[in-house]
C-alpha cells in the first residue's frame, strides 16, 4: 500500500459542503468548506438551485485538493455523503432540471400527506398489513400496519411536482425525464451515469428495505412513473464511474456513495448490531445498527445503512427535525450572542426554573409523530430569564434523544452499551452530558465531530483497495 495514496470524503449537508482529504494513515491533509444556498420562495417551501449546488461542490473539491498541495491526478478515490430526501427531475437528453432540488424540510405537499393518510386506500393498506402480519408474522407487514406518510418522504413531494410543474408529466410520458436525489444528481453531473445508492433511495419512501427493491405498491397507489427512476446500486464499488476530466483537470474514481446518516454511522465504527450513534446537526438522528430491517410500532424508520456485495447493514432510525435550527432561532431571538458560551451559561443555572420548550418548528417526530404540533415555551413567569429559556431549549434536545433511546430499547429489549455522538451541536458539553445523564448510556464524542466525510472517505478507500 503506497503512502502516497489519498482519498477524498465529500459531505453535502443541508447547509454546508465539506471536502476532506485523508492519507493512508487516516490523517487529514487538506480540506475546504462551502455554503449550500437554501431558497424559500414561499412559506414552507425549501429548495436548492441544482446548478448552484453542483458548482459549489466542484469549487470545494478543487479548493481541498489545492489546500493539500495535490493535483487531482494524485487522488486515488472519492467518497460522497449526501443529505437524504432532497430531489429533482431533469431532462434525459439535455440534463437541464425541470425544477429546483426540493429538500427534505419542504412542506409544500403537507395537504397531500394529510389527505392520503386519511384516505380509504391508506386505511385499507394498514388493515391489510395488520391482517397479513397476523397470518405470516413477517415484520414488513407489521410496519405496513402502522404506516403513515410523512413530509420527509419523497413520494408525496414527487406527486406534487408531477401535478404542478409545467410540462413535467408530458415529458415523463415522452420518456424524457430522470429523477434523482442529491446522490443521483451529483453522480449524473460528475460522471453522466443515472444511478442511486441504496442507503439514499431507502430513505425516500419509494424503496422497500425488507425486499431490497423499489416499493411497487407505492408507485401503483400514487401513480408514480417507474420509468424515471435510477438504477439502484451498492454503496461501494467501481459502478459509479469517474469524474469527467474537465471538472477537476483529471478523472477521479468515485468508489463509494452513502446517505449522510449512513456515512456518519460508518465513520463512527458502528459496524455490528446494537452499535449506535447520535448525530446533532440541522436535525438530530439516533441510528442503531440492526441485523435486519426493524419494524417499529413507535415511529422508528427501518433503513439501509450500506450494502457491500452480498452483505447488507441495516439501521433503525429516529429523527428530530429541529436541532441546529432551534439553536439558530434562539440566537436570532437574542437568547445568546456567542454560541461558544452557551454551554457555560446554562450550566451555571441550577435548573430551567420550571420552563420547558416544545421543539415543534417542523412538528414532532418519533415517538409522538404529530406533524401539526408547533413550537413554544411552557411555564413562563414574569421573572423568567432568557438564560432559563435558553436552558429549556437545550434541554428539549436532550429529552428528544431520551425518548428515541427509550423507544428503541423498549421495542427491541436491547440496551445500548455506548453511543457515539457527532455533528456540530455535539460540541455543546451541556447537551451531550444531559443526554448521558438522562439515558444512563455512556457517550463517546470523537475529536472531530464531523464524521460523515470521514465515513465516506473510509468506505471509498475500501472500494479502491487503499
Amino acid at each position: 500500500m503506497s503512502s502516497q495514496k489519498f482519498v477524498i470524503g465529500l459531505d453535502i449537508g443541508t447547509s454546508t459542503v465539506r471536502s476532506s482529504i485523508y492519507n493512508v494513515h487516516g490523517q487529514l491533509v487538506g480540506s475546504a468548506t462551502g455554503t449550500v444556498q437554501v431558497i424559500s420562495p414561499q412559506p414552507g417551501w425549501v429548495e436548492i438551485e441544482p446548478d448552484q449546488l453542483f458548482n459549489e461542490v466542484v469549487d470545494v473539491l478543487r479548493q481541498s485538493i489545492s489546500s493539500a498541495g495535490l493535483t487531482a491526478r494524485q487522488v486515488t478515490s472519492l467518497g460522497i455523503s449526501c443529505q437524504r430526501g432532497t430531489f429533482t427531475c431533469w431532462h434525459r437528453e439535455t440534463g437541464e432540471h425541470f425544477h429546483n432540488l426540493i429538500t427534505w424540510q419542504d412542506l409544500r405537499a403537507d395537504s397531500l400527506v394529510r389527505e392520503w393518510n386519511s384516505s380509504l386506500a391508506m386505511t385499507g393498506l394498514r388493515l391489510g398489513g395488520r391482517l397479513l402480519h397476523w397470518i405470516t408474522r413477517q415484520p414488513r407487514y407489521k410496519a405496513a400496519g402502522i404506516m403513515r406518510l410523512r413530509n420527509g418522504m419523497v413520494n408525496m413531494r414527487l406527486l406534487w411536482v408531477l401535478d404542478n410543474v409545467p410540462n413535467l408529466r408530458q415529458a415523463v410520458e415522452a420518456g424524457d425525464v430522470m429523477f434523482g436525489c442529491v446522490d443521483s444528481w451529483l453522480v449524473y453531473k460528475l460522471t453522466g451515469k443515472h444511478l442511486t445508492e441504496v442507503s439514499n433511495i431507502a430513505a425516500t419512501g419509494l424503496f422497500d428495505p425488507f425486499t431490497m427493491q423499489y416499493a411497487g405498491w407505492a408507485f401503483s397507489l400514487f401513480s408514480l412513473p417507474m420509468s424515471i427512476m435510477p438504477e439502484v446500486v451498492d454503496s461501494c464499488g467501481d459502478h459509479f464511474g469517474s469524474t469527467k476530466p474537465e471538472l477537476l483537470d483529471h478523472s477521479i474514481p468515485i468508489t463509494a456513495v452513502l446517505a449522510d446518516q449512513s456515512a456518519s454511522a460508518f465513520g463512527s465504527a458502528c459496524y455490528t448490531p446494537g452499535s449506535a450513534k447520535i448525530t446533532m446537526g440541522t436535525g438530530s438522528f439516533l441510528d442503531v445498527v440492526t441485523a435486519k430491517p426493524h419494524a417499529s410500532m413507535e415511529g422508528l424508520v427501518p433503513l439501509v445503512g450500506w450494502k457491500i456485495g452480498d452483505e447488507t447493514t441495516y439501521l433503525a432510525e429516529g429523527s428530530v427535525h429541529d436541532t441546529g435550527v432551534m439553536v439558530n432561532w434562539a440566537k436570532t431571538m437574542g437568547l445568546f450572542e456567542n454560541i461558544g458560551d452557551i454551554s457555560d451559561t446554562v450550566s451555571g443555572l441550577a435548573s430551567s426554573n420550571g420552563v420547558y420548550f416544545v421543539p415543534g418548528f417542523h412538528g414532532l417526530q418519533a415517538p409522538i409523530v404529530d406533524s401539526t404540533a408547533t413550537a413554544g415555551f411552557i411555564g413562563l413567569r414574569l421573572n423568567t430569564t432568557k438564560e432559563e429559556m435558553l436552558r429549556s431549549l437545550l434541554e428539549s434536545i436532550a429529552y428528544s434523544m431520551l425518548k428515541l433511546v427509550e423507544v428503541f430499547m423498549s421495542e427491541t429489549g436491547n440496551s445500548l452499551e455506548l453511543v457515539v455522538v457527532d455533528g456540530g451541536v455535539a460540541r455543546n458539553d451541556f447537551i451531550v452530558q444531559m443526554i448521558a445523564n438522562l439515558t444512563g448510556v455512556p457517550l463517546f464524542r470523537p475529536d472531530s465531530v464531523e464524521v460523515s466525510a470521514w465515513g465516506a472517505a473510509g468506505l471509498a478507500g475500501l472500494g479502491a483497495g487503499v
